[in-house]
């Protein structure tokens, strides 16, 4: 075999910009190699010039072709140590090597036996030429020719390799994204994912600004990758969230492993010139299947925030979010027909003014008539709000409220959640409702499932003022749950306060509900709000609240929820 690389070495070397092109000439004739090395010493191309390697046979060609993988152009012969060693060369350059950007074009010298036809339709090859024909010009233009073609293919496979990257690569932590992570899962089985989010990393954009936020997963990321590369792929799907995946042959210790990884991201700390940090992680894991390993951990992870903070979930199918997500599948159809054919119904429970014993208003509760039974919200509103069915339950029981308040010229209220204040349409459905029925709005209140996006959310305190200015009262439930409560008082139009039941259920039992609820009436009184106990159940309960001097009351101990149809058949305190 011969290696020859023509230079033009006779004359001064002279730095060229050109492109370098590798060509391989595969003939066993000498006579073919010594005329087409003149031939292409004599040519010039303007964009790039030629490295030219020869061979004696297929068998050389193979060791060539395996040592310089960027070939661009080869001539092969058919006839050499075989009758048909080229045409077999072809095939191993396109089938074992894998190569389809080389351009392969047989130059023959026995046309009649290897017919032009029967060869391209059989052989992967770009051209097929006589070697007769192949004159000067032609060989020039054949050569050119190819390496063009070899250079689109070549540029459009680094776009498209570039294109790849983009699109698998997380820009920040450039390390392999959520679609790349789906890629892989889809090629290989036995994996075991691991997802692993930040806690409290929206606090650290927000108080730190993006730049430390940006800082924050770059160094996690590598501190994952430069940790756990060796037993485990690292990702980074988005945002806060970074994924680990390891195959079926460290699952033994999983979890210690698991809990060893927590600790370590516990004790790293990363710092900037102002800022200085440890991370505190919640993580799901989940064991690929043939279900979607992404899905089931990230339901694990889900399953572990609800849980609380550090914690770490592995999938099982007794997770209460798969419980919530079937719920939901179920009573999301029950509650749209319930609502497409008046089977969605409006019940009534007082709330009693302690001292004269008289009905203050009737908070307006949602029932579902389902098969005969009367389903009340406990069933279905939380499968309503993860289906997005929530508003046109408050818009229906909002309209049953002021068809029953003009009826009737009691007071009603109405239940409405932070995600209510999010539809565009609220006030406009709010206004229209009031027109059509030509209720009074001050007989209507709206109780607000206590929620931080309120308080939060200059849009929704604007809105919430909004339906106020129309007369519509406005009452605080569950109060006492969360730590918003009390700055919510100072942002909105608050009349009310409903201390949350949890407090009131035991208050004859437990000392520390009887302290938060004495605090909650100090603050009520000094605010100048009417203060409301829920689910008063018993007759102890209801002497309790009376000794703390509680205004209003509302429980089964007091009136059960009834049809609007029969709120006449419930009776003051005392008549019952």
């Amino acid at each position: 075999m011969a290696n020859l690389t023509f230079a033009k070495e006779e004359k001064p070397h002279i730095l060229s910009k050109k492109k370098i092109h590798k060509i391989l000439i595969v003939d066993d004739d000498q006579a073919v190699h010594d005329i087409t090395n003149i031939a292409l010493e004599s040519m010039t191309f303007s964009d790039f010039e030629l490295e030219v390697f020869t061979a004696y046979s297929a068998s050389d060609a193979k060791i060539i072709l395996n040592e310089q993988d960027d070939i661009a152009l080869a001539l092969i012969d058919v006839v050499m140590e075989t009758p048909e060693a080229g045409l077999d060369l072809v095939d191993y350059i396109r089938e074992e090597l894998q190569d389809e950007f080389i351009r392969l074009i047989i130059r023959t010298g026995q046309a009649n036996d290897f017919p032009p036809m029967h060869v391209i339709q059989h052989y992967d090859i770009n051209d097929f030429k006589e070697k007769t024909e192949l004159t000067l010009e032609r060989l020039y233009t054949t050569i050119r020719t190819s390496i063009k073609q070899y250079e689109q293919l070549v540029e459009l496979q680094q776009k498209y390799e570039d294109t790849y990257k983009q699109m698998t690569t997380n820009a920040l932590t450039l390390l392999p994204n959520r679609i790349k992570l789906i890629e892989d899962f889809s090629q290989q089985s036995h994996q075991t994912l691991i997802l692993i989010d930040i806690i409290g990393f929206s606090h650290i954009n927000e108080t730190n600004g993006y730049e430390v936020g940006d800082h924050v997963l770059k160094e996690l990321g590598g501190f994952l990758s430069s940790n756990y590369s060796e037993t485990y792929k690292v990702y980074h799907l988005n945002n806060d969230i970074f994924a680990l995946v390891t195959d079926k042959e460290h699952l033994e210790n999983i979890q210690g492993n698991i809990e060893k990884i927590k600790e370590d991201i516990s004790q790293f700390t990363i710092e900037t010139e102002n800022f200085s940090t440890h991370i505190e992680t919640t993580i799901g894991v989940a064991y690929q299947t043939e279900d979607d390993v992404l899905k089931k951990a990230e339901l694990a992870l889900k399953e572990a925030r609800n849980l609380g903070r550090n914690q770490i979930k592995f999938y099982s199918n007794d997770l209460k979010i798969i419980q919530q997500i079937n719920d939901t599948n179920r009573w999301s159809p029950i509650i749209k027909h319930a609502l497409e054919n008046d089977e969605m119904m409006a019940y009534a429970q007082p709330i009693f003014n302690i001292k004269d014993k008289s009905i203050d208003k009737y908070e307006l509760l949602v029932r579902i008539k389902y098969k005969e039974e009367v389903c009340t919200p406990h069933m279905f509103i939380k499968a309503a709000k993860n289906s997005g069915q929530l508003y046109n339950i408050f818009k229906f029981m909002f309209d049953q409220g002021c068809r029953q308040a003009s009826k009737t010229g009691h007071h009603y209220s109405i239940n409405i959640s932070d995600s209510e204040f999010h539809n565009e349409g609220l006030f406009e459905f709010i206004q229209s409702s009031i027109d059509d029925h030509e209720v009074d709005p001050k007989l209507l209140s709206l109780e607000i499932m206590e929620s931080s996006a309120v308080t939060h959310s200059d849009e929704i305190q604007d809105l919430i003022l909004k339906i106020h200015n129309l007369g519509i009262e406005f009452i605080v439930d569950d109060f006492g749950v969360q730590c918003s409560n009390f700055a919510q008082t100072d942002f909105l139009p608050i009349s009310t306060l409903k201390i949350d039941g949890s407090f009131i259920k035991n208050i004859d039992e437990s000392e520390n509900s009887k302290i938060i609820v004495k605090t909650i009436q100090t603050f009520a009184k000094e605010k100048g709000f009417k203060l409301v106990a829920e689910f008063v159940c018993n007759e102890n309960i209801y002497n309790e609240i009376k000794k703390l001097g509680i205004e209003y009351a509302q429980g089964y101990y007091l009136a059960e929820p009834v049809p609007l149809d029969d709120i006449s058949s419930i009776k003051p305190l005392g008549h019952n």
